[in-house]
């Protein structure tokens, strides 16, 4: 029994792309592993840039621990996953308008806001959940996204991604 439930859990995981291989990775078997670029990020980890303020260098600290927690499942800063990649979302859009957002993205939706009805369907309607977060909170999560803009990821995540 403990077997058919192992093979359903990694067929699940392959069918979803998280497990096992797929074709085209049998064709790239025979191919030459890519030779590995040196790359000199100007940042790579979530420390808190050396020109920050103390009170930016906390909000930061404090956003990349809330962004970890909170929207890590669904974003990225620099590149789609669930949901869009974060950078210059803050050009996008207000910040008076965003923290309604994160608070309860469905209630922006059903204003008829044309940009998050764009959002919302852009996104096959897979609809962002709603977080009780303070004013204050959403912001260090704005702060963060905004210090790791333009950075790159690891190289095993690049090379994963291709």
């Amino acid at each position: 029994m403990a077997l058919v439930v192992v093979l359903i859990g990694f067929t699940l995981l392959s069918a979803a792309g998280l497990a096992g291989f797929s074709a085209s990775d049998a064709a790239r078997a025979d191919e030459p592993e890519p030779q590995e670029v040196s790359l000199q990020p100007t940042s790579q980890t979530t420390a808190p840039h050396a020109a920050a303020s103390p009170e930016e260098a906390a909000a930061i600290a404090a956003g990349d621990v809330l962004f970890k927690g909170n929207c890590a499942q669904c974003h990225a800063v620099n590149e789609q996953v669930v949901g869009p990649a974060l950078a210059g979302i803050s050009k996008r859009r207000p910040v008076s308008w965003l923290i309604p957002w994160v608070k309860n993205s469905s209630k922006v939706v059903a204003s008829g806001d044309d940009y998050a009805v764009a959002l919302f369907n852009k996104f096959s309607k897979q609809q962002m959940p709603s977080f009780a977060l303070s004013d204050k909170e959403i912001t260090s999560i704005l702060v963060y996204i905004k210090s790791q803009e333009g950075s790159v990821a690891a190289p095993a995540v690049a090379m994963a991604s291709e």
